[in-house]
């Protein structure tokens, strides 16, 4: 019989990696169901009004004769707007669903929840996890904007913050010092920990879009009167917010960190493994770990 994954224990990098995946693939099934049920909405309305923003974008750069031309004025309207907004709420819906997942999986001990519980916790956290978003993402620009290093500083510190507030049930002001409470002595190995992941996830997306990208291009610019192909635009659209989903990973990946993090900081896993020795009705996981 296949183990499944112990969150609370500490890993090192390679085997939050594995174990990422490894309960992807344990948990595919119950996981894409909980993604199309709960954000499947979103992704329909963020893609949506990409579509309507594609669609526009492409008929003023052909009318006008190319990007190069483009002011860039006409590009931005209600669509580009609508866009933004249903695209956090796409990914906030995203990171609530798989992080209630997570939380009721670990309360269960290693159990599939079920969707009424995944709601229940759903429903709960989605707009404080929507608002947060937004101002956590005005502060990543901002870092961004001096020089990049503050914004790839913070970047780590505000990832953590959103299983925080889930399966600790807290609020954003104490999510903040917490992450930065947990992270402080091992910012490298969960900064790369992350780097890593994101870019595999961006290597599938890239896979998967590429070609339509390349083929656009190719059509732009192969001719003297350089024309955007309106059908691999919009192809290229869809693919991309179906790509989506890949956001999976990441989320596993930083809830991972967090339990390792809290191991190591206060042990709480060992402690309920101690307590539970001896217990035959909960499976425990006996692969090595440091203290």
């Amino acid at each position: 019989m296949t183990e499944t994954v112990e969150f609370k224990k500490r890993r090192d990098f390679g085997q939050v990696i594995n174990d990422t995946f490894t309960f992807i693939r344990q948990n595919i099934k119950p996981l894409i169901k909980t993604y199309f049920t709960f954000c499947g909405l979103f992704v329909l309305a963020s893609m949506a009004t990409l579509l309507l923003q594609q669609f526009k974008m492409v008929n003023v750069i052909n009318t006008v004769g190319g990007m190069r031309h483009t002011s860039g004025i006409g590009l931005y309207g209600v669509e580009y707007f609508l866009s933004l907004i249903f695209s956090f709420a796409s990914y906030s819906s995203m990171t609530v669903a798989v992080l209630s997942y997570i939380a009721i999986y670990v309360q269960k001990g290693n159990q599939t929840p079920t969707l009424d519980e995944v709601w229940g916790f759903f429903k709960y956290y989605f707009f404080r996890v929507f608002g947060s978003s937004f101002l956590l993402m005005l502060l990543l620009i901002i870092g961004f904007m001096f020089c990049l290093v503050p914004g790839f500083y913070l970047f780590p510190f505000i990832a953590m913050m959103f299983p925080i507030m889930v399966i600790e049930n807290s609020s954003l002001s104490y999510s903040f010092s917490r992450s930065f409470s947990l992270i402080k002595e091992n910012f490298w190995v969960t900064f790369g920990t992350l780097i890593i992941v994101w870019i595999i996830v961006y290597a599938c997306t890239t896979l998967i879009v590429l070609p339509t990208s390349l083929f656009n291009m190719l059509s732009m610019f192969s001719s003297k009167n350089p024309q955007m192909s309106l059908t691999l635009s919009l192809i290229t659209t869809v693919l991309q917010s179906l790509c989506q989903v890949f956001t999976i990973v990441p989320i596993i990946t930083i809830s991972l960190m967090y339990f390792n993090l809290v191991e190591e900081k206060e042990s709480v896993g060992l402690m309920e493994r101690i307590s539970n020795f001896g217990n035959t009705e909960k499976p425990i996981d006996t692969r090595p770990e440091e203290y």
